[in-house]
């Protein structure tokens, strides 16, 4: 289904985030796109970069994001300063948005929303029966020590089936998507109409970072799940054990068999197998 960007404009144009649409039909990536318009001056925050097919996309650590044309949301939201979170609360911010927005189009989908740190949406009953249908990563540009703009990139599996969905990597949840989750197809225009909704509402309304943890961690099952965390940089580099709990900055606390504790403020987090 094609996004109708006259419609979004229309919807959007006095909300927080989607008033302008730069919308392209086939790109490599929507986030370099974003960054060239986020450096000039007349860009405006809450501006978006929306394309129907990605064919070099990429998720965290430089992974490739794949999806056939025109069967996910693929998008890039600037966001310029003054902000009413600190800007490390952004991919908490746009974690918890996105599952309210997914949770808003369907009855089928509330309640079967959760996050896996430190940037994935899943769907299903609970950690162990979850696929992944949505990522996220967070790109900020700063000058003189204060944040210049950010660059929040969402990947969102809509009408994917399963013969066309990627195959899971090693250790992490198997892909899924919208529609082989509900069992019915959505229009891309809503799903974006409603995400744009659930970050104006997050970003015009001022909430504390507090207030922004607490929902992040309420919908974070990772929590309690055995984990093996690869740090960045660190490829053999592997501590296991039960993620306990997240820190106020939303650093994962592991502890291993031993009753050791670490937290990690960025890395790569699988499911252990058993």
């Amino acid at each position: 289904m094609d996004l109708n960007i006259t419609y979004l404009t229309q919807q959007l144009h006095n909300a927080v985030v989607g008033h302008t649409i730069d919308y392209h039909q086939r790109i490599p990536s929507t986030m370099p796109v974003a960054h060239q318009l986020a450096a000039q001056a007349a860009t405006r925050s809450g501006t978006l970069v929306v394309a129907d097919e990605q064919t070099a996309g990429r998720g965290r650590l430089d992974r490739r994001w794949e999806a056939p044309p025109g069967q996910a949301l693929l998008v890039s939201i600037i966001l310029k300063p003054p902000l009413p979170i600190s800007p490390a609360f952004l991919p908490i911010l746009a974690g918890v948005a996105a599952a309210d927005a997914l949770e808003s189009l369907s009855p089928l989908l509330r309640g079967h929303v959760g996050c896996k740190w430190p940037n994935d949406l899943l769907l299903g009953n609970n950690m162990q029966d979850a696929g992944k249908t949505a990522g996220i990563l967070v790109e900020s540009a700063f000058g003189q020590d204060a944040l210049t703009y950010a660059i929040v990139g969402i990947g969102i599996n809509v009408n994917q089936t399963s013969a066309t969905l990627p195959p899971a990597a090693p250790g992490a949840p198997p892909p899924t998507s919208l529609r082989t989750y509900t069992g019915q197809s959505l229009a891309r225009t809503t799903v974006l109409l409603a995400l744009c909704q659930a970050l104006s509402d997050l970003l015009r309304t001022p909430a504390t970072d507090q207030i922004l943890w607490s929902a992040w961690r309420r919908r974070l099952w990772t929590l309690g799940q055995m984990v093996a965390v690869r740090e960045r940089g660190a490829e053999d580099a592997i501590f296991s054990g039960r993620a306990i709990d997240v820190t106020p900055d939303g650093a994962l606390i592991v502890e291993d068999a031993s009753g050791a504790q670490r937290s990690f403020s960025a890395g790569d987090v699988t499911l252990r197998g058993i």
